[in-house]
């Protein structure tokens, strides 16, 4: 009589928590790849916007954007600088949970916008001169955000260390007065200088 050759309970218990392992190993890894590659989606969409700003600026007397008010009749960031990008993608965040920009009308709707601009530069509503900026290359103009503008002060003055969404592995995109973008996380970010754009 031929003697069955299988696998014993034991061995195959042994298998699968091997395979239990490994999964609980890789699937982090996966998953970290992924949000790095939206990582690297939404650094495009600043660099693009940040483009744009720019080009704007040198058409507007080399004037930024004002961050807008629809409620007053003021176009949002967003709408001024359609016409240099040309595409609404750039505005949605891969990795944000909401809504986002739909269509060009929604570049209307401050709600919408994956990207905060950074309303202290700003009050007046009217963009501010390029030749203004002390340090272009350390002043933030947009940051990865779940709402239209980011004011890093309180109405007591006191600092605000929550602002932006740091979404993309514990930290977020920025744009800067010099049109460059990179990922920072918000203990650096929140540094009171990066956000004064007229520095003494």
């Amino acid at each position: 009589m031929q003697r069955r050759i299988g696998f014993t309970l034991i061995e195959l218990l042994v298998v699968i928590a091997i395979i239990a392992i490994l999964a609980a190993i890789l699937f982090p890894v996966f998953a970290r790849a992924r949000e790095k590659a939206r990582q690297t989606n939404c650094l495009s969409n600043v660099k693009q916007i940040m483009l744009g700003v720019l080009q704007y600026a040198q058409d507007y007397d080399e004037r930024m954007p004002g961050r807008g008010n629809i409620y007053v009749g003021d176009p949002a960031w967003g709408e001024a600088i359609y016409p240099y990008v040309k595409n609404i993608g750039v505005f949605n965040c891969p990795s944000s949970f909401g809504q986002g920009i739909q269509n060009v009308g929604d570049l209307h709707n401050d709600q919408t916008y994956d990207y905060g601009w950074n309303y202290h530069t700003d009050n007046t509503r009217n963009g501010c001169k390029l030749a203004l900026i002390t340090y272009p290359a350390e002043a933030l103009v947009i940051i990865d955000c779940d709402h239209y503008i980011i004011d890093p002060w309180r109405d007591d003055g006191h600092w605000i260390d929550s602002d932006g969404a740091a979404r993309h592995n514990e930290g977020a995109n920025i744009g800067w007065a010099d049109g460059h973008a990179k990922w920072m996380k918000p203990t650096n970010y929140l540094d009171e200088d990066y956000w004064t754009w007229v520095r003494n």
